[in-house]
């Protein structure tokens, strides 16, 4: 194991995370000097991205250091798991923000936030504190489970903003945070959306064939599909699509939405396309009451969970690439989840987040129902309702969406759309094979055979999300978390949704969750995101040791 080249490459994606960083330090002081009021106070902003910053330099400093004298060859192993330690380190350097600026004081709470966006999970601890009308802090008491009936008892993790003479909330929850704290949050999904890694191949062209490495383990799905013939090309294509997607939806919220707020745009845009779900309002986008806007999230939800070269082919002119197997049956799921649930829905009472009460008619019922299925495939996990009273039907539909997932190279998560359709052709050949024996089959997909190889993959990959789920729900639950919630984690954090149920639904947060819970829900997000066969190759100890191949 070349460790010195991983160190190496280490260094330089450092130095590179260091200068993304200047963003949100340039916005904390703009807000710091310029914006800053009594009213919401944006103070430590500067500071904690400063010394973020220092402390990165730092690490990338010492690393290119002990990797200076090496030759400048990467194998698939240091590939994986240089791949791998990416995506452990950059959550902890990401995390630092919310420690230094008071916002989040538990470190794990930090870490797991910041993994949160980064695999573009959507999931938060931020929670506003409850208090007493003496003014004392007083834990939330939740209950959830039936028959068997758990009991939580846990702290909120942000202070209000109050006024400074009638000592009246002003500001509570996610709201109560400072704004270069929220758009980094929302900044850090919409680089961990086409993948933090895939970025690093786009700017760092000099790592050459290795670069191929990093972009196949960071590129959802079981087909790899470049776009170009060169990596580096290919990476920097998805992040121009990328770019001009996230622009385009940006002036779309500004056209349909005159009341909302540049600032309020960019996040929402950053967190949609990056299918990640992170709102700078408590209500998520509920609090903007605007249905237009709604449909234009629903939109580029949509867009954000289909294949990114199908854009690119797009952009050529070639439309009949749009006709494959996949996003016709990405589609179909959609518009059959959406149908399902304006179905049940209508006509029973609504529960908004924003505590509008009445009856859905079809047209809500058609907006909502929609876009909680959308926003639970393509794994966003915005929300406009109260869904966790919805019927069970439709929860369930919810957590099977949740699994599918959106298509192959999209920044959706999940499973993938491909890898369910060949997964059902292979066992309609394995069926067929028993009365048709003789028969010879020819496996395509897209136009591409499939070998033995390929769907052997996409069975093992079936068996290790069960596995995962399985040993996840018995991990939460021996943590004394009752089962539909844990189920609803799992569902979440593998599949990095941002989307639960129960203690974990939309009026609540997981600021509940101990550090174990923190920990394991962390692994899960960063084990999903990389699509698990990366992550359980580096656990496993043959891999590291010497002779186990280049």
């Amino acid at each position: 194991m070349a460790y010195r080249e991983i160190l190496r490459l280490l260094g330089f994606f450092l130095f590179a995370f260091a200068g993304v960083m200047l963003i949100p330090l340039c916005l904390a002081a703009y807000y710091q000097l310029y914006e800053s009021s009594v009213n919401h106070p944006q103070a430590h902003g500067t500071m904690a991205f400063a010394g973020t910053i220092a402390i990165c330099l730092i690490f990338a400093a010492i690393f290119y250091w002990m990797g200076r004298k090496t030759k400048g060859h990467l194998f698939r192993r240091e590939g994986i798991a240089l791949v791998v330690a990416i995506w452990v380190i950059t959550p902890a350097i990401s995390a630092l923000p919310f420690i230094f600026s008071g916002t989040l004081t538990n470190p794990f709470m930090a870490y797991f936030e910041a993994a949160s966006g980064l695999t573009t999970t959507g999931a938060t601890v931020l929670q506003a504190k409850h208090y007493n009308a003496e003014g004392q802090e007083i834990p939330i008491e939740k209950s959830f489970g039936d028959p068997i009936s758990i009991s939580y008892s846990f702290y909120g993790t942000v202070s209000p903003i109050r006024d400074p003479q009638t000592h009246k909330i002003l500001y509570e929850g996610i709201e109560a945070v400072g704004k270069a704290i929220l758009f980094w949050r929302s900044f850090i999904q919409w680089i961990g959306g086409v993948g933090i890694v895939v970025l690093f191949v786009a700017i760092f062209p000099i790592l050459g064939v290795s670069g191929k490495l990093l972009f196949q383990s960071e590129i959802s799905g079981p087909v790899k599909d470049s776009s170009t013939p060169r990596v580096a090309q290919a990476a920097a294509q998805l992040w121009m699509i990328y770019l001009g997607l996230s622009f385009l939806q940006v002036i779309f919220l500004q056209l349909t939405n005159h009341q909302m707020s540049f600032f309020d745009s960019i996040t929402i845009t950053f967190s949609t396309l990056s299918t990640g779900g992170f709102s700078v309002r408590n209500d998520s986008i509920a609090a903007y009451k605007n249905s237009y806007t709604e449909w234009v999230i629903i939109i580029f939800m949509i867009l954000g969970g289909a294949n990114f070269s199908l854009y690119f082919q797009a952009i050529r002119g070639r439309f009949y690439r749009l006709y494959q197997p996949e996003f016709i049956v990405y589609l179909t799921l959609l518009l059959c989840g959406s149908l399902i649930a304006a179905f049940y829905i209508v006509g029973t009472e609504k529960d908004l987040l924003t505590k509008e009460a009445g009856i859905f008619s079809w047209p809500e019922a058609i907006r909502h129902g929609t876009f909680q299925m959308v926003s639970a495939q393509t794994s966003t996990g915005f929300a406009t309702v109260n869904y966790d009273i919805w019927p069970y039907f439709v929860q369930v539909t919810m957590i099977i969406l949740m699994f599918i997932g959106g298509m192959s190279g999209s920044t959706a998560g999940g499973v993938k759309v491909i890898r369910h359709y060949m997964l059902s052709r292979i066992a309609q050949f394995k069926i067929e094979s028993l009365y048709r024996a003789q028969t010879v089959r020819q496996f395509k997909v897209q136009g591409q055979e499939v070998d033995n190889n390929t769907m052997i993959s996409v069975l093992c990959f079936f068996v290790v999300v069960i596995a995962s789920a399985t040993v996840g729900i018995l991990l939460y639950v021996s943590d004394g978390i009752d089962l539909e919630t844990s189920l609803g984690l799992v569902s979440c954090m593998l599949n990095n949704v941002g989307m639960a149920f129960r203690m974990a639904g939309p009026t609540e947060s997981c600021a509940f969750l101990s550090n174990f819970g923190l920990n394991v829900s962390s692994f899960l997000m960063i084990l999903g995101r990389l699509e698990y066969f990366v992550v359980l190759a580096v656990l496993s100890p043959a891999f590291w040791k010497k002779g186990g191949g280049g």
